[in-house]
């Protein structure tokens, strides 16, 4: 096969097998982290375990617009069980990472033959329909790309310093600064304060 880029050589040489057991995984970084892959076995990977969900259901077409713009990308997961559906509804934090692979499974579909992310970016956006005991999730993801065109608003407050740099006082009295009179040299000085 010609064309692929960066594939695991393990996962290029099953691909070019008559037989091709494959799988789709997401991943989203939410405080509780959603390890999904297609198909009804969990399996084991990069010490993590990925359950599994029956099916993904769709998963949008990954690549860049034709003026090579950054797109966005949604999976859709079937099925979930409806007990779960607080739950996500309280984690989704806008901005998570939020990644897809593609992999290939041995005949037993429980061992990983090959693995490959295929998009990696960040949470953007996720919809909940409720059809009683289960519930479908639509995540929505965005490419770092999209924030090119998007101007990088910094604030040089303590506020902004604490949440970057947790315990760095570097910033803790520029809020006082903006009142502190600045006295020039002349012959007599009396401080305002």
């Amino acid at each position: 096969m010609s064309g692929l880029r960066d594939l695991d050589p393990n996962l290029q040489s099953e691909i070019e097998k008559p037989e091709l057991r494959p799988f789709l995984g997401v991943h989203i970084d939410l405080p509780d982290p959603v390890f999904a892959v297609t198909g009804n076995a969990t399996i084991a990977y990069g010490g993590e375990t990925w359950s599994a969900i029956g099916g993904l259901g769709q998963i949008d077409t990954v690549g860049e617009g034709t003026d090579g713009s950054a797109t966005g990308v949604k999976a859709t997961l079937y099925q979930v069980p409806s007990e779960f559906r607080d739950d996500i509804a309280d984690q989704a934090v806008r901005g998570c990472i939020y990644e897809l692979y593609v992999g290939a499974l041995d005949p037993s579909y429980r061992e990983v033959i090959g693995f490959k992310n295929i998009w990696k970016g960040r949470l953007d956006t996720y919809d909940i329909v409720d059809a009683g005991e289960t519930i479908t999730v639509t995540a929505g993801g965005e490419s770092r790309m999209r924030d090119q065109r998007r101007p990088a608003i910094k604030r040089f407050t303590d506020w902004w310093q604490q949440r970057r740099y947790p315990g760095d006082l570097g910033f803790q009295y520029v809020s006082r600064m903006v009142e502190v009179p600045i006295l020039w040299a002349k012959s007599k000085q009396d401080a305002v304060l």
